[in-house]
Formats: C-alpha cells, structure tokens, sequence
C-alpha cells in the first residue's frame, strides 16, 4: 500500500483504540457547530497563523526533498 494509506490508517487505528464511535459523532458534531462561528470571530488571527504554518511546512518539504534525491519534485518542461 502507498505510505499515505498506510499513515492514515495508522492514525484511524490509534484514534479507534482511543474513542468509541459515538464519542467520535458526538465530538464531530460539537465542532461542527463550534468551529464556524469561532472562525468568523477569529478569521484574521486564524488566516494568519494558517499562511505561517503553511510556509513553515512548504519550507520543511522542500529541505527532505533536497535531501533525498527519490523525492525531489520534477520540473516541468
């Protein structure tokens, strides 16, 4: 399997083992009806920490990938 699929159900795994499945639809529908709200509240301070956390990321990619010669992105031409 791709490493992707892998990480995801390693992480679908440890959260099932953790939390029973109500409590997984009881805590998904709160945030569902919390979190909006508090993004319109907070969106400039959110999108703002967003875009950091973003650069921060794109910027942590790019040094693994210029360290490991399989990954590295290829140019178009």
């Amino acid at each position: 399997p791709p490493p992707k699929l892998a990480v995801v159900m390693w992480l679908l795994t440890s959260v099932g083992a953790v939390f029973n499945g109500i409590t997984l639809l009881i805590l998904a529908e709160l945030l569902a009806f919390t979190l909006p709200p508090l993004y319109e509240k907070y969106k400039v301070q959110i999108d703002h920490y967003v875009g950091i956390a973003r650069r921060q990321t794109k910027d942590l990619v790019a040094k693994i990938q210029a360290k490991l010669p399989g990954l590295a992105k290829k140019k178009p031409e």
